[in-house]
């Protein structure tokens, strides 16, 4: 991970707050908008003047919540909507995407910022590691199956005259993929899928470095499928530590030691916030790459190496065969 004194720098140097960007006439479906990070880019966005956005949670009542949330401190008149969905199971993210295709006319901008971090293997119900299930695998789906609305918002925008905005297709990831320690790549014929499935290798550190690279493979995977449409942006971004609830699941001596850690060394959500909204405000220049610190640094360190390139294609392309056979996808 970033060391301390970049972590302390970056506590005091926030990112800039986006409040050039306009939402107006627009359409915005964030996932984790209950709480944390994505809560308050839910916020921003009604602050800039959003006139749809979904507001995608697992539980409906703590969706209501953020709504009258949102409602009462901003002036916004968006029409918010409450959706849900749970990251544990394929149907339900089918499920979802079908409702948001059938009751959506268009879709500017998916932010996916919903996760979790389990300290412990846990399966979820359809067989694969949790941190897997929902921080790769069922986003993965969630992003492929909106793909389709997205690319023919951005068409549609495009084609107003004067060439509209290009729809946005966002992933919260982590600088730490860069930073990941080769010796926990699996060697020989073994996947990384296969190696962050493996309940005899786990350890929550690499866990998290591992699951963050996967998804950041799959990111640069549908960008450079979708290359040649001008009309779409698809990308990740760092937010850099913030104080949230990831540690949730851990236990409370693990949080106790965390909490003044975060408090010293971490941005607010809001101001992590910032950086997931101006993502989504980027133009092709930012398309397959990661956006931090209002800056796209090149890939570096682990992600500049040829082994990493072999990695990406090969996991590229388990991802999509997984997402076919459990999730019949097409």
């Amino acid at each position: 991970m970033p060391s301390l004194m970049t972590q302390f720098w970056e506590a005091r140097n926030p990112p800039a707050d986006p409040t050039h960007l306009s939402l107006k006439g627009k359409t915005v479906l964030v996932t984790g908008a209950n709480s944390g990070m994505g809560f308050h880019a839910a916020m921003k966005y009604a602050q800039l003047g959003v006139s749809k956005m979904i507001l995608a949670v697992r539980s409906k009542e703590k969706g209501e919540a953020a709504k009258a949330l949102i409602n009462h401190k901003t002036s916004s008149s968006a029409d918010i909507v409450v959706m849900t969905v749970d990251l544990t199971e394929f149907a339900s993210v089918a499920a979802f995407c079908r409702r948001v295709s059938e009751e959506v006319g268009e879709l500017h901008v998916v932010l996916l910022c919903a996760g979790v971090m389990m300290p412990r293997f846990t399966l979820s119900p359809e067989g694969y590691e949790l941190n897997l299930q929902v921080n790769v695998l069922s986003t993965a789906l969630m992003a492929l199956l909106l793909l389709p609305k997205v690319r023919e918002t951005g068409a549609r925008s495009a084609g107003r005259g004067g060439g509209g905005d290009p729809a946005h297709l966002c992933f919260l990831n982590s600088l730490a993929t860069q930073e990941v320690d080769e010796k926990w790549i699996p060697p020989g014929d073994r996947s990384l899928i296969e190696r962050i499935n493996d309940s005899s290798s786990f350890d929550h550190i690499s866990q998290y470095y591992l699951v963050k690279l996967a998804a950041r493979y799959f990111m640069r995977g549908m960008a450079d499928a979708c290359g040649g449409d001008k009309n779409v942006v698809i990308n990740c971004c760092c937010p850099a530590m913030c104080r949230t609830n990831l540690h949730q699941n851990y236990d409370l001596f693990t949080r106790i030691i965390v909490y003044p850690y975060k408090l010293l060394c971490g941005r607010t959500a809001e101001q992590g916030a910032r950086t997931l909204v101006s993502a989504t405000g980027l133009g092709r220049e930012s398309h397959g790459r990661l956006w931090l610190n209002d800056e796209l640094p090149p890939p570096a360190m682990f992600l500049a190496t040829e082994r990493s390139e072999n990695l990406y294609h090969r996991t590229f392309d388990e991802i999509m065969a997984i997402l076919r056979e459990k999730a019949n996808f097409e």
